[in-house]
């Protein structure tokens, strides 16, 4: 059986301020507690050498997983599994996402944004098919770029900004639910 590291801390009278701090911060006291340890003992470290960022720049494929339990009251594997079915993860799935999202600062995307980006590429390809035929032309022709075709150039530029405010929300949110 692994031996557990505890903190027994008496609080006295500082115990209502700690808890309301905790509830302010949505953490449980223990935990609370080893956040504020670990920013204490980071702020005292030498500076990671000028390669580390301290930030994973990938997920490594294929490489072997291990287990990690996680214990959680009833109440709050109810809203875990909430949350992760309107985000189109499993729990576990989601959890893992959290994790990884934190590790690399990169988006983690579930079914209904992958079904979005599916859509979004298909609506790149079709822009992009309907680009080439335009600028053939327009080469053909002479003339400078979008004489004649101005109007046809423009709404494809609509579309393509278009598509792209769509794909940098749709990153900008992923990455934002992640870092809360």
């Amino acid at each position: 059986m692994k031996s557990r590291s505890r903190l027994c801390v008496e609080l006295g009278e500082t115990k209502p301020r700690w808890d309301d701090w905790c509830v302010l911060h949505e953490v449980t006291p223990a935990e609370g507690v080893r956040q504020l340890i670990l920013d204490a003992i980071a702020a005292h470290e030498e500076a990671p050498p000028a390669e580390g960022t301290g930030v994973m720049r990938w997920t490594p494929v294929g490489e072997h997983r291990e287990r990690l339990e996680i214990r959680l009251t009833a109440s709050e594997l109810h809203v875990l599994g909430q949350q992760a079915t309107s985000s189109g993860f499993t729990a576990n799935r989601w959890v893992v996402a959290l994790i990884r999202a934190q590790m690399t600062r990169a988006p983690q995307f579930g079914e209904q944004e992958m079904a979005l980006l599916v859509a979004s590429n298909h609506a790149l390809a079709t822009i992009s098919r309907s680009l080439g035929p335009v600028l053939r032309e327009v080469e053909r022709e002479g003339r400078a770029a979008g004489a004649g075709n101005g109007s046809l150039l423009a709404q494809l530029k609509a579309q393509i900004d278009a598509h792209l405010r769509a794909v940098s929300d749709l990153v900008r949110a992923n990455i934002d639910r992640w870092s809360r």
